[in-house]
């Protein structure tokens, strides 16, 4: 006898019986006692929706409104980043409409293009500024060339920079060039597009232009062209620069109207530069 026969032999008649399940299944059930409780339910996690979803919509506004997309006045960007936050509000209470640039520690951009902006509000001393955050000692904002065309403001006043070749040949109300030529001071060329960027900011009413350095390393630009950035008040301030070739052409205008004998452009002492081309005009002028 094989297995299967002595298998059958041990069950024969032998019945295997399953537990039965009910034809339907027991209800559960809940009770919210009375009608008025349902209803105090029902509206507590109403309300509670409410209260969440509007904390939700304030929260996202709150976050959207921080932040500024380049290039927004109002706000400052750390290049080469393109997300800004908002600017803390003037002395006065009113809202700020600068345009500020934060150099990070070494970055480097290929180019910088500020055109068609225009530019002054009143009670600010500077409409342009270019300079090194306050702490940093030593760094420059290195530029292979700078270029300045069909741009005016009331006065003009730099320092602090080593230039390879300058040349000046904007309408000035009256001007002192103290530029110091110094035979040492190399040309300056910044040519690699490597981990660089290019931001332009165009078309726009800012209060002022504000481009600091933020590292002891400094910034790399290959190029910064200012092209029709106009100043109804406010002077243009430039320092901390090493620069390889500055051209600040006849397209260019500088005047407060105090005329010929008060200098509206000043190009100090602390500027060196190996090669110096001065084609400035003067001639009378005022820009408001």
């Amino acid at each position: 006898m094989n297995l299967f026969d002595k298998l059958a032999t041990i069950i024969k008649d032998r019945k295997v019986r399953l537990p039965s399940l009910p034809s339907k299944p027991p209800m559960l059930r809940v009770s919210l006692g009375n009608q008025s409780t349902g209803r105090a339910i029902v509206f507590s996690v109403a309300l509670a929706t409410v209260v969440v979803a509007t904390g939700i919509f304030f929260a996202v506004r709150d976050v959207a409104s921080s932040h500024w997309d380049w290039p927004e006045a109002g706000a400052e960007y750390n290049l080469p980043q393109k997300m800004g936050t908002q600017l803390a509000k003037y002395e006065d209470g009113t809202e700020s409409h600068t345009l500020q640039i934060n150099l990070a520690d070494g970055v480097r951009l290929d180019k910088l293009w500020l055109k068609n902006l225009s530019l002054g509000k009143s009670g600010l001393t500077n409409a342009f500024e270019i300079n090194r955050t306050s702490g940093v000692t030593g760094a420059m904002v290195n530029v292979g060339q700078f270029t300045i065309i069909n741009s005016s403001a009331p006065t003009l006043d730099w320092a602090n920079m080593e230039i390879g070749t300058v040349v000046l040949s904007a309408y000035v109300d009256g001007h002192t060039n103290a530029i110091v030529i110094d035979s040492t001071i190399s040309q300056l060329i910044i040519d690699s597009d490597r981990g660089s960027g290019t931001y332009v900011a165009e078309n726009s009413v800012v209060d002022r232009i504000v481009i600091n350095t933020n590292g002891d390393t400094g910034a790399f630009i290959g190029e910064i062209i200012v092209d029709n950035v106009t100043t109804t008040t406010g002077a243009w301030d430039f320092d901390y620069m090493k620069i390889g070739i500055l051209t600040l052409d006849n397209t260019n205008k500088f005047g407060n109207g105090t005329g010929i004998n008060s200098a509206s452009a000043v190009f100090n002492s602390s500027i060196k530069s190996r090669s110096i081309t001065d084609n400035l005009v003067d001639t009378p002028l005022k820009i408001q």
